[in-house]
């Protein structure tokens, strides 16, 4: 994995919080829909896979948006990438601060065996 991406995904003609969720959430799960290991915060998504696929990911979540009836978006997106290299995971970065999500548990004794 050689890329991250923090996306900021925001509906700027939404009319309701309800609006901005609704659409927000299609974005999300277009990006579940992906395959691609994520994180959700309050703020942005965090996507890890290749380069490639990330700003595929990235492109798509404009068309994704539109789709949804959204007409006007702002998109705020942090790159980390290294092309000869692997970026840090999102679970090295914050997994100590989430122990007890199983998305960042440490696997059991009984899990490993």
């Amino acid at each position: 994995m050689n890329c991250a991406i923090a996306i900021q995904y925001l509906p700027m003609d939404a009319t309701s919080d309800e609006e901005t969720c609704r659409i927000v959430d299609e974005v999300i799960a277009y990006i579940d829909s992906t395959g691609v290991d994520y994180y959700v915060g309050p703020f942005e998504t965090t996507i890890e896979g290749s380069y490639d696929l990330c700003m595929e990911i990235l492109k798509n979540c404009q068309l994704v948006g539109a789709k949804a009836g959204c007409n006007s978006m702002m998109t705020y997106a942090k790159i980390d990438f290294r092309p000869n290299a692997d970026v840090m995971s999102t679970e090295h970065k914050i997994g100590k601060y989430h122990e007890t999500d199983s998305e960042f548990a440490p696997a059991s004794p009984s899990a490993v065996a």
